[in-house]
């Protein structure tokens, strides 16, 4: 039988190696990722397991980032629980407060590689896709199961393949083209299956680009999003995972998909695009929108804060100052990233414009802290999700949209085209 990418993965990591979309299978697990639910949720539920051991500590990334460092004393005390697990299971791979947001960092510590199944507590764990790998985000119960066993249960999904042709037009993002793909099929047009991605476009993306890609495709309702292995995810295991073994995945000629959507963006291209409140399959053209005045602009979280995402907001900010009334607040993705634009001068282009730069952290994208909305404020964001209340007081709101539109937007103090900045 004829198997897609992540069809091709399951059967690899179950018993019987054959499967078949629907099918329910139990999987080995190569990897997981637990953040504070952890100490939130997983370790009491592993107490009353009667949890002893993690099944494999090299197998277990540990990241304390979305309330980091802790702005109150609930979230101090979950870091606790969190750094004392560490310890007592001899955990090898453990970011703290220090470290950065848990998707960046376990990419940046080559933990993702082409082949692997891996789960995160989180729902945005569809970003590893963009290193061909199948990985899927699970509750805190099923991540506690994982810890214990290194096993789960997975029912095989569907596919929907979305081929890609040509180039990003200048100021044009990835995020751009995510945003159009998940509005073209809605908030579940890819309900529990595998969004699938090919095409000229996607073989010449940076990684960056690729995991902008791969984290939003959740939002489509999608189990996992995939992508086949680049020259740059290549670059990128040979700087990151040296060393460690990986199997390139590609799907068989004849592999069925449920469903397929196709753009070719030489004769048709993608236009800046913002998703309006409050859903991130909301979107249109930055064009369509009218003049849609800000109170906040923000770049970062796992979708939008590494270092290409700065150097972009940097270069439209080169020589400029944001808008009087607009405050510009910009989160790397990680520490790695912050060092790096420090090196390059991109920190210090941003911090001229008027920008201020916090630490690491997932902060203001749960509107945890480091930029939460007010009443009625109005925030456009380089995020994953703007549902209602998402950043801070139910009465904001906010527009999604690619680093370059945020930066320029940032600029006028209403929502604009990169491309006229």
């Amino acid at each position: 039988m004829p198997y897609t990418i992540a069809e091709k993965i399951i059967a690899a990591h179950t018993h019987e190696k054959n499967v078949s979309p629907g099918d329910i299978v139990d999987v080995s697990v190569d990897f997981i990722m637990v953040h504070e639910v952890l100490g939130s949720r997983i370790v009491s539920i592993l107490e009353e397991m009667g949890f002893k051991k993690v099944w494999d500590p090299e197998k277990v990334l540990v990241v304390n980032d979305h309330w980091a460092p802790a702005p109150d004393t609930e979230s101090a005390q979950i870091h606790v629980r969190n750094r004392q697990f560490v310890r007592a299971q001899d955990i090898k791979h453990f970011c703290d407060v220090d470290g950065g947001i848990c998707h960046q960092v376990l990419a940046e510590k080559g933990l993702a590689r082409p082949g692997m199944l891996i789960v995160g507590s989180d729902s945005h764990s569809t970003t590893y896709g963009a290193f061909n790998a199948f990985s899927t985000g699970l509750a805190a119960t099923d991540s506690a199961m994982i810890l214990a066993t290194g096993e789960i249960w997975l029912k095989v999904p569907e596919a929907i393949r979305i081929d890609i042709e040509g180039q990003l037009p200048t100021r044009v993002m990835s995020k751009d083209i995510i945003l159009k793909i998940i509005t073209d099929l809605g908030s579940d047009g890819a309900n529990y299956k595998s969004m699938e991605f090919f095409g000229s476009l996607i073989d010449n993306l940076s990684v960056g680009s690729r995991m902008t890609m791969c984290n939003m495709t959740v939002e489509a309702g999608a189990k996992c999003g995939i992508m086949p292995m680049s020259s740059a995810v290549k670059d990128w295991l040979e700087k990151n995972a040296a060393g460690r073994e990986y199997s390139p995945v590609s799907p068989d000629k004849d592999a069925e998909y449920s469903g397929s959507l196709s753009y070719d963006l030489t004769d048709d291209p993608v236009e800046p695009m913002v998703a309006l409140p409050h859903s991130p399959v909301n979107s249109k053209p930055v064009s369509e929108i009218g003049d849609v005045e800000i109170d906040q602009a923000f770049i970062g979280s796992c979708t939008n804060g590494r270092l290409e995402d700065l150097e972009i907001t940097a270069q439209i900010l080169k020589g400029k100052r944001i808008h009087k009334d607009v405050r510009l607040i910009i989160t790397p993705a990680s520490r790695r990233t912050y060092i790096e634009a420090m090196r390059n001068g991109t920190i210090e282009i941003l911090m001229d414009a008027g920008a201020i730069v916090t630490n690491s952290t997932c902060g203001a994208c749960i509107g945890g802290h480091l930029g939460v909305l007010g009443p009625s404020e109005v925030c456009v964001s380089s995020t994953n999700r703007n549902f209602q209340g998402r950043m801070g007081h139910p009465t904001s709101r906010v527009f999604l949209a690619s680093p370059a539109t945020v930066a320029a937007s940032a600029i006028t103090g209403i929502i604009t085209d990169p491309r006229e900045v």
